[in-house]
Protein backbone atom coordinates (compact mmCIF):
# COMPACT_ATOMS: atom_id res chain seq x y z
CA UNK A 1 0.00 0.00 0.00
CA UNK A 2 0.92 3.43 -1.18
CA UNK A 3 0.21 5.25 2.53
CA UNK A 4 0.51 3.78 5.97
CA UNK A 5 -0.02 6.61 7.64
CA UNK A 6 -3.81 6.92 9.27
CA UNK A 7 -5.76 8.88 9.56
CA UNK A 8 -6.24 9.80 5.93
CA UNK A 9 -8.28 10.66 3.17
CA UNK A 10 -9.16 8.11 0.59
CA UNK A 11 -7.20 9.19 -3.00
CA UNK A 12 -9.54 10.10 -5.99
CA UNK A 13 -9.30 6.53 -7.46
CA UNK A 14 -10.21 4.39 -4.07
CA UNK A 15 -13.34 7.02 -3.87
CA UNK A 16 -14.07 6.22 -7.52
CA UNK A 17 -14.16 2.99 -7.47
CA UNK A 18 -16.38 3.18 -4.60
CA UNK A 19 -18.81 5.26 -5.76
CA UNK A 20 -18.79 2.90 -8.90
CA UNK A 21 -20.38 0.50 -6.77
CA UNK A 22 -23.22 3.01 -4.91
CA UNK A 23 -25.74 3.92 -7.95
CA UNK A 24 -26.45 7.69 -7.34
CA UNK A 25 -29.97 7.23 -8.83
CA UNK A 26 -30.83 4.86 -5.89
CA UNK A 27 -31.82 6.26 -2.89
CA UNK A 28 -30.51 3.73 -0.63
CA UNK A 29 -26.96 3.83 -1.61
CA UNK A 30 -26.78 7.72 -1.34
CA UNK A 31 -26.27 7.53 2.48
CA UNK A 32 -23.10 5.37 2.19
CA UNK A 33 -21.62 7.85 -0.79
CA UNK A 34 -22.51 10.67 1.58
CA UNK A 35 -20.59 8.85 4.56
CA UNK A 36 -18.08 7.82 2.42
CA UNK A 37 -17.25 11.44 1.71
CA UNK A 38 -17.10 12.14 4.88
CA UNK A 39 -15.34 9.96 6.81
CA UNK A 40 -11.25 9.32 6.67
CA UNK A 41 -9.49 5.86 6.51
CA UNK A 42 -8.62 5.43 10.07
CA UNK A 43 -6.68 1.73 9.78
CA UNK A 44 -6.02 -1.23 7.86
CA UNK A 45 -8.09 -4.18 8.29
CA UNK A 46 -7.30 -7.22 9.04
CA UNK A 47 -7.04 -8.60 5.93
CA UNK A 48 -4.03 -6.44 5.27
CA UNK A 49 -3.21 -4.51 1.74
CA UNK A 50 -6.71 -2.76 0.41
CA UNK A 51 -8.72 -3.64 3.30
CA UNK A 52 -9.03 -0.75 5.25
CA UNK A 53 -11.72 0.58 7.73
CA UNK A 54 -13.40 4.48 6.88
CA UNK A 55 -14.55 6.07 10.02
CA UNK A 56 -14.71 9.20 12.17
CA UNK A 57 -11.01 10.28 12.53
CA UNK A 58 -11.24 9.47 16.72
CA UNK A 59 -13.12 6.34 15.90
CA UNK A 60 -11.19 3.06 16.66
CA UNK A 61 -12.11 -0.37 14.81
CA UNK A 62 -12.47 -3.48 17.21
CA UNK A 63 -11.32 -6.52 14.93
CA UNK A 64 -12.51 -8.95 17.83
CA UNK A 65 -15.62 -9.03 16.08
CA UNK A 66 -16.22 -10.46 13.10
CA UNK A 67 -16.66 -7.97 9.77
CA UNK A 68 -20.38 -6.73 9.28
CA UNK A 69 -21.92 -8.37 6.22
CA UNK A 70 -21.32 -7.04 2.58
CA UNK A 71 -23.70 -4.10 1.85
CA UNK A 72 -22.24 -4.21 -1.74
CA UNK A 73 -19.69 -5.33 -4.08
CA UNK A 74 -18.43 -5.61 -7.78
CA UNK A 75 -15.83 -5.63 -10.67
CA UNK A 76 -14.67 -2.10 -11.72
CA UNK A 77 -13.01 -2.35 -15.43
CA UNK A 78 -10.14 0.30 -16.64
CA UNK A 79 -7.58 -0.15 -19.42
CA UNK A 80 -5.01 -1.76 -17.19
CA UNK A 81 -6.42 -3.49 -14.55
CA UNK A 82 -9.95 -4.53 -13.20
CA UNK A 83 -10.34 -4.28 -9.69
CA UNK A 84 -12.98 -5.94 -7.58
CA UNK A 85 -14.16 -4.26 -4.57
CA UNK A 86 -16.59 -4.75 -1.68
CA UNK A 87 -18.21 -2.61 0.91
CA UNK A 88 -19.44 -3.85 4.34
CA UNK A 89 -22.60 -2.70 6.10
CA UNK A 90 -22.16 0.56 8.17
CA UNK A 91 -20.92 -0.96 11.90
CA UNK A 92 -20.60 1.18 14.68
CA UNK A 93 -20.19 3.97 12.73
CA UNK A 94 -17.65 2.70 10.72
CA UNK A 95 -17.33 0.95 6.86
CA UNK A 96 -15.16 -1.66 6.28
CA UNK A 97 -13.99 -1.87 2.76
CA UNK A 98 -12.01 -3.87 0.33
CA UNK A 99 -9.93 -3.17 -2.85
CA UNK A 100 -8.27 -5.71 -4.70
CA UNK A 101 -5.77 -5.25 -6.16
CA UNK A 102 -5.21 -2.01 -4.13
CA UNK A 103 -4.73 1.09 -6.59
CA UNK A 104 -1.62 2.85 -6.84
CA UNK A 105 -2.70 5.56 -9.11
CA UNK A 106 -3.47 8.50 -7.77
CA UNK A 107 -6.19 8.73 -10.78
CA UNK A 108 -8.28 6.12 -12.77
CA UNK A 109 -10.61 5.73 -15.64
CA UNK A 110 -13.24 3.59 -15.59
CA UNK A 111 -13.91 1.42 -18.64
CA UNK A 112 -16.90 -0.58 -17.15
CA UNK A 113 -18.57 -1.63 -13.91
CA UNK A 114 -20.16 -4.92 -13.56
CA UNK A 115 -21.82 -4.60 -9.85
CA UNK A 116 -25.18 -6.22 -7.99
CA UNK A 117 -26.18 -2.65 -6.96
CA UNK A 118 -27.25 -1.71 -10.42
CA UNK A 119 -29.45 -5.01 -10.73
CA UNK A 120 -32.89 -4.59 -10.99
CA UNK A 121 -35.90 -7.18 -10.69
CA UNK A 122 -36.48 -8.78 -13.81
CA UNK A 123 -33.38 -7.89 -15.06
CA UNK A 124 -30.29 -10.84 -15.74
CA UNK A 125 -27.56 -11.60 -13.47
CA UNK A 126 -24.82 -8.33 -13.65
CA UNK A 127 -22.10 -11.18 -14.03
CA UNK A 128 -22.26 -13.30 -16.88
CA UNK A 129 -25.71 -12.04 -18.26
CA UNK A 130 -27.37 -15.32 -16.66
CA UNK A 131 -30.39 -16.01 -15.59
CA UNK A 132 -32.07 -15.07 -12.01
CA UNK A 133 -34.22 -17.01 -9.96
CA UNK A 134 -36.93 -14.55 -8.43
CA UNK A 135 -39.20 -15.15 -5.35
CA UNK A 136 -41.36 -12.58 -3.61
CA UNK A 137 -40.60 -12.54 -0.24
CA UNK A 138 -43.04 -9.82 1.18
CA UNK A 139 -45.42 -8.17 -1.82
CA UNK A 140 -43.96 -4.77 -3.09
CA UNK A 141 -41.35 -5.05 -0.89
CA UNK A 142 -38.64 -7.59 -0.58
CA UNK A 143 -37.85 -9.95 -3.31
CA UNK A 144 -35.40 -13.01 -3.20
CA UNK A 145 -33.07 -13.56 -6.17
CA UNK A 146 -30.71 -16.36 -6.93
CA UNK A 147 -28.14 -16.67 -9.80
CA UNK A 148 -26.69 -20.46 -10.04
CA UNK A 149 -24.26 -18.91 -13.04
CA UNK A 150 -22.76 -16.58 -10.35
CA UNK A 151 -23.57 -18.33 -7.58
CA UNK A 152 -25.28 -15.42 -5.46
CA UNK A 153 -28.12 -14.74 -3.94
CA UNK A 154 -28.83 -11.26 -2.95
CA UNK A 155 -32.01 -9.54 -1.64
CA UNK A 156 -34.07 -6.44 -3.71
CA UNK A 157 -35.58 -3.80 -1.33
CA UNK A 158 -38.07 -2.50 -2.99
CA UNK A 159 -38.42 0.80 -1.44
CA UNK A 160 -34.42 2.13 -1.49
CA UNK A 161 -33.55 -0.54 -4.38
CA UNK A 162 -31.02 -1.68 -2.47
CA UNK A 163 -29.46 -5.24 -3.50
CA UNK A 164 -28.21 -6.71 -0.32
CA UNK A 165 -26.03 -9.40 -0.57
CA UNK A 166 -27.27 -12.22 1.27
CA UNK A 167 -24.06 -15.48 2.76
CA UNK A 168 -24.56 -18.35 1.11
CA UNK A 169 -23.68 -20.88 4.04
CA UNK A 170 -26.24 -19.07 6.60
CA UNK A 171 -29.14 -19.52 4.23
CA UNK A 172 -28.20 -22.95 2.89
CA UNK A 173 -28.22 -24.31 6.34
CA UNK A 174 -31.15 -22.66 6.85
CA UNK A 175 -32.14 -24.96 3.35
CA UNK A 176 -30.97 -27.87 5.12
CA UNK A 177 -33.15 -28.04 8.26
CA UNK A 178 -36.32 -27.18 6.07
CA UNK A 179 -35.16 -30.27 3.92
CA UNK A 180 -34.41 -32.10 7.09
CA UNK A 181 -31.06 -33.13 5.42
CA UNK A 182 -28.65 -35.30 7.78
CA UNK A 183 -26.37 -36.54 5.02
CA UNK A 184 -22.64 -35.01 6.15
CA UNK A 185 -21.58 -35.05 2.20
CA UNK A 186 -24.50 -32.93 1.17
CA UNK A 187 -24.26 -30.22 4.29
CA UNK A 188 -20.35 -30.00 3.81
CA UNK A 189 -21.16 -28.91 -0.33
CA UNK A 190 -23.46 -25.51 0.26
CA UNK A 191 -22.32 -24.69 -3.61
CA UNK A 192 -24.04 -27.55 -4.96
CA UNK A 193 -27.16 -25.68 -4.17
CA UNK A 194 -26.97 -23.74 -7.34
CA UNK A 195 -26.13 -27.10 -9.06
CA UNK A 196 -29.03 -28.24 -7.52
CA UNK A 197 -31.86 -25.40 -7.84
CA UNK A 198 -34.78 -27.15 -9.28
CA UNK A 199 -34.69 -29.96 -6.89
CA UNK A 200 -35.79 -27.14 -4.25
CA UNK A 201 -39.61 -25.58 -4.21
CA UNK A 202 -40.21 -21.42 -4.44
CA UNK A 203 -41.75 -22.53 -0.72
CA UNK A 204 -38.52 -24.25 0.98
CA UNK A 205 -36.29 -21.42 -0.54
CA UNK A 206 -38.44 -18.60 1.22
CA UNK A 207 -38.73 -20.79 4.14
CA UNK A 208 -34.88 -21.26 4.31
CA UNK A 209 -34.76 -17.21 3.78
CA UNK A 210 -37.18 -16.26 6.25
CA UNK A 211 -35.61 -18.42 8.58
CA UNK A 212 -32.37 -16.93 8.60
CA UNK A 213 -33.48 -13.31 8.79
CA UNK A 214 -35.18 -14.68 11.98
CA UNK A 215 -32.04 -15.59 13.81
CA UNK A 216 -30.00 -12.41 11.41
CA UNK A 217 -32.91 -10.05 12.15
CA UNK A 218 -31.09 -7.96 9.01
CA UNK A 219 -34.56 -7.00 7.42
CA UNK A 220 -38.39 -6.24 8.69
CA UNK A 221 -40.29 -8.74 7.19
CA UNK A 222 -43.31 -8.72 10.33
CA UNK A 223 -45.16 -12.02 9.93
CA UNK A 224 -44.27 -13.23 6.73
CA UNK A 225 -42.80 -16.44 8.23
CA UNK A 226 -45.62 -17.40 10.55
CA UNK A 227 -47.90 -16.80 7.24
CA UNK A 228 -45.71 -19.33 5.37
CA UNK A 229 -45.30 -21.61 8.21
CA UNK A 230 -49.37 -21.48 8.28
CA UNK A 231 -49.83 -22.22 4.90
CA UNK A 232 -47.67 -25.08 4.53
CA UNK A 233 -49.48 -26.79 7.09
CA UNK A 234 -52.96 -26.15 5.50
CA UNK A 235 -51.13 -27.61 2.25
CA UNK A 236 -49.93 -30.95 4.42
CA UNK A 237 -53.30 -31.04 5.75
CA UNK A 238 -55.27 -30.89 1.85
CA UNK A 239 -52.76 -33.19 0.88
CA UNK A 240 -53.78 -35.75 3.62
CA UNK A 241 -57.59 -35.29 2.84
CA UNK A 242 -56.76 -35.69 -1.05
CA UNK A 243 -54.65 -38.88 -0.20
CA UNK A 244 -57.77 -40.26 2.42
CA UNK A 245 -60.24 -39.54 -0.89
CA UNK A 246 -58.42 -41.66 -3.11
CA UNK A 247 -58.26 -45.02 -0.62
Amino acid sequence: MKENIYPRKLSPAEREILFSLLPENKSGYKNYRSLIDKYSVISEGRFGNGNLILGEVYSSPDFSISSSPVFALGNIITSEINYYAVIHLLDEGMIEIQIDPFPVEDEIVIKNIVSYSDWKPGKKSPEKNSDVYQYMIKDGEYLLAICPVSKKIWLHEYKTEVNYIIPMSNFFNELMRVKKVKDEKLLMNPSNFFDEINNYSGLEIKLAFLLYNKYIRRFNLGNVLENLLTEKGKRKRNLKLFGRGLN
